[in-house]
């Protein structure tokens, strides 16, 4: 399974009010590679468009050694995803799949931005932008993950 990973709204809350109150960048991703760690056939690519603006090695920094050793890579920027009707992510998905020969497998989204996604929401599991990889996020991706283990 490869889980393909946002970083704004699900490693850490989204807007002024995460920064204005003195708010930690990826302060929920020790929850996530927690989870990670039971489901060691778990892939990530990361989705985040802080790959646009950050060099792919900085991207990787704030990751576990154990954890960053899963990490397939990023997806393209946005003017290689898949044109309408799909959303910005998903199209950016689809075409990672579609570049890797990976369409095949199984895979899941982890974000906050559902509007970015159409024809595939069913493989999204959504984070609130402001509480991020909180409990019900957890709960719904390890339902997701386990899906997958049977």
């Amino acid at each position: 399974m490869i889980l393909f990973l946002d970083f704004d709204g699900v490693l850490h809350p989204e807007g002024e009010d995460h920064t204005l109150t003195g708010g930690v960048d990826f302060c929920f991703l020790p929850r996530l590679e927690a989870l990670l760690r039971e489901f060691p056939h778990v892939k990530i690519v990361i989705s985040s468009s802080w790959r646009e603006q950050l060099l792919y090695k900085t991207l990787l920094k704030p990751f576990s050694s154990d954890i960053r050793a899963r990490i397939l890579g990023a997806t393209p920027h946005s003017g290689f995803g898949l044109p309408p009707p799909y959303g910005k992510r998903e199209g950016e998905i689809l075409a990672w799949l579609q570049i890797h020969d990976a369409v095949d497998e199984s895979w899941v989204a982890l974000d906050d931005a559902y509007w970015q996604f159409g024809h595939y929401k069913d493989h999204l599991v959504t984070c609130g932008s402001f509480t991020g990889f909180d409990d019900k996020a957890s709960a719904e991706l390890r339902a997701r993950f386990e899906e997958v283990s049977r």
